[in-house]
């Protein structure tokens, strides 16, 4: 028996686009990961380094990398952000 896929929709933002080669600002992407994946598996997937993300969410609430994803979730990925 196999493990049932997870479909998440994934908005980048910042300059994270940069990493996710034709990736479409208005729409965001899908990405077919296997079930039981993590915000990091997922991070993985796309080939964003780890220390390029700042913050995320998914289905509007913030994540940990360690966090589990739910299938149809919409995961927000932002990168760090500086100042001062």
């Amino acid at each position: 028996m196999t493990a049932m896929a997870l479909q998440l929709t994934v908005k980048l933002y910042g300059t994270l686009d940069k990493w996710v080669p034709g990736y479409q600002h208005e729409s965001g992407c899908v990405v077919h990961l296997q079930a039981s994946s993590t915000v990091a598996d997922l991070i993985g997937q796309l080939g964003i380094p780890p220390r390029s993300v700042g913050i995320v969410s998914v289905n509007g609430r913030m994540a940990r990398k360690a966090d589990l994803l739910p299938d149809r979730a919409v995961v927000k990925v932002f990168h760090p952000i500086f100042g001062g």
